[in-house]
């Protein structure tokens, strides 16, 4: 059984090792600085929703999610694939399955 707390902290995982990838992106000179924080800035508002278990910033947040999962696609399926990119795809996957079951994780243990 999962708790609320292993459940945030899986969460905070995954948002924080898309972070990482990204930025990985911006030392290898893949993307600038100024994609890295536009690309940033809607995980990093809804985190902290996320963080403060509100129902409907899960919902939302999962519409996003599709957003930055399509553009990852295209990196991964439209061009040569770099390893980051696939990475990236898989770990916008987990959390976009992370974030779509934490209400019902959410309610269960309240």
């Amino acid at each position: 059984m999962q708790t609320i707390k292993k459940y945030k902290t899986l969460t905070n995982f995954i948002f924080a090792t898309l972070i990482i990838l990204k930025i990985s992106n911006v030392f290898l000179d893949r993307i600038d600085i100024i994609l890295f924080l536009f690309w940033s800035l809607p995980l990093l508002v809804f985190w902290i929703f996320i963080n403060k278990l509100h129902i409907k910033a899960y919902q939302w947040f999962c519409f996003i999610l599709i957003i930055y999962f399509l553009s990852a696609s295209l990196r991964v399926f439209g061009t040569v694939p770099y390893w980051l990119d696939i990475v990236e795809l898989i770990f916008i996957s987990i959390l976009f399955i992370q974030i779509m079951f934490g209400p019902k994780i959410i309610n269960k243990m309240n």
